[in-house]
């Protein structure tokens, strides 16, 4: 008997563990804060490349990691580097080219499982809290390459464009399972015809791994009747408040938050979950005060509420 105990404890540990070990399998997560201090000012391993070489004039409007607040060169004073979270984040003003900006920012080297994502936070174009400023529209490519240069990119994952103006701080996921097994690089381009447009890039908070599972506590074993999204707590909040939200059985769970204008700022959960009571934890510390709105969405039941996020 006390074989047969010590057999099922060993499996259930190896399950356990290897269950929460891959839900946060984490590559990268960099938020600038204690990285960039080297002569390139990025993380150990990143890479930077002026692939338009054509504004010597403005020899640091390159990709670079940045205190918060710090003026861009050759730019006008009001705009200035921005964290989403912490102090830190990495940048790149229109000026690093003229009249075609061409820059790249290469990740270090990681290997992707199945099941691996890029999620990152990013802030492009006119933003909505500068008043009297003229309307820019920038544009930020997504590769992933096996070799830190733009010859090796295997697959571009997306173009993302800003709106004409009043941009925030948006979530981005990328699923990267299509590369398993292989080393690769992630590339952002930063890549603009600033004779036109063109304002600045802000990218903070890069995650590469698999964190399906973390930031949603659940709540007891109890399985509710129905489904329910309650009013988050504490409501006006700053910056945090938490949602708790209820599944009476097993479902694709969607929970993101949008701000007035219908635009997606943050996806709070997006996955698998068993029946049960939850508790999500959403903080607004990158994002302007005013109105926002939360969304639950199953395969069952699909509900919103309204936030007032207060500074």
């Amino acid at each position: 008997m006390k074989n047969l105990i010590y057999f099922l404890t060993v499996v259930f540990f190896i399950v356990f563990y290897s269950s929460e070990t891959k839900a946060q399998r984490i590559l990268i997560n960099e938020g600038f804060e204690t990285s960039g201090f080297n002569t390139d000012s990025l993380p150990t391993g990143w890479f930077k490349l002026d692939a338009d070489g054509t504004n010597p004039g403005y020899p640091f409007a390159v990709w670079s990691a940045r205190d918060s607040g710090v003026l861009f060169p050759g730019v006008n004073t009001i705009i200035h580097s921005r964290a989403h979270n912490g102090t830190r984040g990495v940048s790149i003003p229109w000026r690093a080219g003229s009249p075609v900006a061409d820059d790249w920012l290469f990740t270090d080297s990681i290997r992707i499982q199945t099941g691996d994502s890029l999620i990152f936070w990013m802030l492009l174009g006119t933003p909505g809290d500068i008043p009297n400023l003229t309307n820019y529209i920038d544009t930020m490519q997504v590769h992933v390459c096996s070799e830190q240069d733009p010859v090796f990119s295997i697959q571009r994952l997306g173009t993302i464009r800003s709106l004409d103006s009043q941009n925030v701080w948006t979530e981005y996921k990328f699923n990267l399972s299509a590369f398993a097994g292989q080393k690769v690089y992630i590339a952002f381009r930063y890549y603009m015809n600033t004779d036109v447009d063109g304002l600045w890039c802000n990218i903070d908070d890069i995650l590469v791994g698999n964190r399906s599972s973390v930031g949603v506590t659940q709540n007891g074993t109890n399985v509710p009747t129905k489904f329910a999204l309650n009013q988050n707590y504490p409501n006006p909040f700053n910056p945090a408040t938490k949602i708790n939200f209820d599944l009476a059985k097993a479902s694709n769970v969607n929970l993101t938050v949008f701000n007035s204008l219908g635009q997606k700022v943050m996806t709070i959960f997006e996955g698998t979950k068993p029946a049960g009571s939850y508790t999500a934890t959403f903080n607004g510390s990158g994002l302007a005060s005013g109105t926002y709105y939360y969304r639950l969405e199953t395969e069952f039941y699909t509900e919103t509420k309204k936030m007032q996020l207060v500074k």
